[in-house]
C-alpha cells in the first residue's frame, strides 16, 4: 500500500512540474502581450486633435527608403513639403490612410507639392504589403522608414498619426496631431493657402 502511494506521488510530481511550467509560460505571455499593447497604445495620438507647430523649421533628417537607401530631406526642393508619420501596426493610421491618399489625389497635377509618408517601428516588407492593398495616387509621394526613431524625436513626434506641413524654405506652417478627416473641403482650401504662402517664399 505504501509502495503504491509512493509510486503515485512519484508520477504525480513530474506532472505537477509540467503544469507549473505551462502556467508560468502562459502568465509570461499574457504579461508581455499587455506590455506590448500598452507600449503601442502610448504611441497613438488622440483622435481629432489639431495643434500648432512646435518646430520653426524642418529638421535635417535622412530617412530610409523601402529598398534600404538613405533619403536626405535637406536635398529636397519643392513648393510644399508634407511629412506624415504613421505605422502599419497603428489602427488609427490604417483607418486614416485611404482617406489621406484620396486627399493626395487632388495634387496629382502639382508635382512640386511633395508628400513623405514615414513609417515608424515598422518593416519595409509590411509597408510594401500594406501599400499593395491601397489605391496609390500619382501625386508626388515618397514612402520612408524611421525605425530607430532618431528623426521622429527630432520632429518631436511622440504619437502617431501626425502630419507636418513645411513651406518651400522648410519653415513650419502647420502640425496636425491625430487622424484627420481629410475628405473635408477645408483641408484642400487650407493646403491651397499653404501653397500660396509657400510660393511667395520662393
Amino acid at each position: 500500500s505504501k509502495t503504491f502511494l509512493s509510486g503515485k506521488v512519484f508520477l504525480f510530481q513530474p506532472m505537477m512540474n509540467r503544469i507549473l511550467v505551462i502556467l508560468g509560460l502562459v502568465a509570461a505571455t499574457i504579461v508581455y502581450s499587455v506590455y506590448q499593447t500598452k507600449s503601442l497604445n502610448s504611441q497613438l495620438a488622440p483622435e481629432g486633435l489639431t495643434t500648432g507647430a512646435v518646430l520653426d523649421k524642418m529638421p535635417v533628417a535622412s530617412f530610409t527608403t523601402l529598398d534600404g537607401k538613405p533619403f536626405p530631406m535637406e536635398t529636397e526642393t519643392g513648393s510644399l513639403f508634407i511629412v506624415h508619420y504613421w505605422g502599419t501596426w497603428c489602427a488609427p493610421c490604417e483607418a486614416e490612410l485611404p482617406e489621406l491618399l484620396s486627399f493626395l489625389k487632388q495634387f496629382e497635377d502639382r508635382p512640386e507639392v511633395k508628400f513623405y509618408l514615414v513609417a515608424v517601428n515598422d518593416e519595409e516588407v509590411k509597408v510594401a504589403k500594406h501599400m499593395a492593398k491601397l489605391p496609390i495616387p500619382k501625386a508626388n509621394i515618397t514612402w520612408l522608414i524611421d525605425n530607430k526613431n532618431v528623426y521622429r524625436d527630432l520632429f518631436g513626434t511622440t504619437r502617431v498619426p501626425e502630419t507636418w506641413v513645411f513651406s518651400s524654405d522648410k519653415t513650419t506652417l502647420r502640425k496636425y496631431l491625430g487622424p484627420q478627416e481629410w475628405s473635408k473641403p477645408v483641408f484642400f482650401q487650407t493646403f491651397d493657402e499653404f501653397i500660396q504662402i509657400s510660393t511667395r517664399k520662393l
